[in-house]
């Protein structure tokens, strides 16, 4: 069963009830105020009749038989009879069986006694309501009783009148809310049709791209469409990443296997040679042990590579502890005067605190060092300046090399990004990317660009420790 049906089926069930309740206390008052209706109604045509009877000459006074009369038992008007003192008929205006309707004498006694009485009786096979009053006409020596009456008929017929009005007005209500209901109902529940067929067509085509349309009204259906749509660019968004991290993890796949191919290929080749020609030369065993020694550090300085950078993929982050970034360079730059003599390493590191992990941005300082090194020849000049500034420390390492190519000095942080031209080519193409996923890790970022010297400059920024 669908959404709109239950929705009208509960709101006509809803109505039916109001209905029920409505027409049960429509019913009680009506059909309550029908009796104390006809007995006002009998009362009021009484006491005109009594009226008419103190005017009325003497000749009128004498009992004569109806002209005319009315059957009493079917007729919807009141019918009037004049009684004299002893219950006899004078005048009568309806019949019942062919004779004027008779009232209990105990009905004319409580009417004598206390001016007035209502009473139902029995005439014939004919129940009446009766109203009597007494009458006396003293100029005449005469009184009697006022006798109206009318079928017990017109409260059935009344009632029947009232149960058709209810019956004919709680259908029409029904058919209306029923109507009413179902297209609003509809309306109401379109967007969520658009929402069942636009998921349907999206799990069909896989076009994460589609959205619902706009509802102007700010109800719980726009809310549901609005909440749809940003479900939907949420998935598109993670959809993108994940393909882009697939084509990225291909790429980055097929460059390790390039770039372990060629050590993996001396290593075979020069274990190779030292089974097959024992006899070798010491100098060639030892160049090829050399060889050997060289290629398998080399490999395992990519495999400690692609296991930072697996790590950096899977959302490890430094632990954090004060760090002197000023005095780290300084030591970075010791260091690195002792192994490159012929370079010229200068320093200016103030004492600068940062919240990080000590090893690693030891090693953004290497590589950095390490990169400027592989730039500039002998007597070449490599520059390590750490300055903080307000909430941040900057370390620049710069050169002065041939610099980095128009248009690259971003791809230069791609991994394994590596040409002729191009700096980090003495590498294996990972070393920038582990230092820009270092400072990022930190808070900060990491960036490139040639300076007035013509070399490069590498610039990260690190957030200053709050400690500090």
């Amino acid at each position: 069963m669908s959404i709109r049906l239950r929705v009208t089926l509960y709101g006509i069930g809803v109505v039916s009830l109001v209905l029920v309740v409505i027409s049960g206390l429509f019913y009680v008052l009506v059909v309550g105020s029908v009796p104390q209706n006809q007995d006002k109604e009998l009362a009021e045509r009484a006491g005109r009749a009594v009226a008419s009877l103190d005017r009325a000459p003497a000749e009128a006074l004498v009992a004569r038989p109806p002209l005319a009369p009315v059957d009493a038992a079917v007729a919807a008007e009141v019918t009037v009879v004049v009684l004299d003192e002893t219950g006899a008929v004078l005048a009568a205006t309806g019949v019942v069986d062919g004779v004027a309707p008779a009232v209990p004498a105990a009905v004319l006694e409580q009417a004598r006694r206390d001016r007035t009485a209502a009473a139902t009786v029995r005439a014939g096979g004919t129940v009446l309501r009766v109203h009597v009053r007494p009458w006396q006409r003293p100029d005449l020596g005469r009184s009697g009783y006022v006798v109206t009456a009318q079928s017990a008929r017109r409260l059935q017929t009344d009632r029947r009148g009232v149960v058709a009005l209810i019956i004919i007005s709680g259908m029409v209500s029904l058919v209306a809310a029923a109507v009413g209901i179902f297209g609003v109902a509809g309306r109401a529940l379109r967007p969520l049709r658009e929402l069942a067929a636009t998921a349907d067509e999206i799990g069909r085509s896989a076009d994460l791209s589609r959205r619902l349309p706009q509802v102007p009204h700010r109800d719980d259906v726009g809310r549901l469409t609005e909440s749809f749509n940003a479900m939907m660019a949420r998935l598109e968004e993670a959809y993108r990443r994940t393909a882009d991290a697939l084509v990225a993890q291909q790429r980055f796949t097929a460059d390790a296997s390039h770039e372990l191919r060629t050590p993996l290929t001396t290593v075979r080749n020069n274990a190779g040679f030292l089974r097959t020609h024992p006899e070798a030369a010491e100098a060639d065993r030892t160049a090829a042990l050399a060889d050997i020694e060289a290629e398998s550090a080399r490999m395992g300085r990519l495999v400690d590579d692609l296991l930072t950078l697996a790590r950096a993929d899977g959302g490890q982050r430094p632990a954090r502890a004060p760090v002197d970034l000023g005095a780290l360079a300084h030591e970075v730059c010791r260091q690195a005067r002792s192994q490159h003599a012929e370079r010229s390493v200068h320093c200016a590191g103030a004492p600068v605190t940062v919240a990080g992990d000590e090893d690693a941005l030891r090693r953004l300082l290497w590589i950095l060092v390490d990169n400027a090194v592989s730039h500039t020849g002998d007597g070449g000049n490599i520059w390590v300046a750490v300055v903080g500034h307000g909430p941040v420390a900057t370390v620049q390492v710069s050169d002065d090399g041939p610099g980095i190519p128009p248009g690259l000095a971003e791809r230069i942080f791609d991994r394994f990004f590596r040409a002729e031209s191009v700096r980090g080519r003495a590498g294996s193409g990972l070393g920038l990317s582990i230092a820009r996923w270092v400072a990022r890790a930190h808070g900060g970022d990491l960036t490139a660009t040639n300076n007035d010297r013509g070399g490069a400059s590498f610039v990260a920024t690190l957030p200053v420790s709050s400690n500090s």
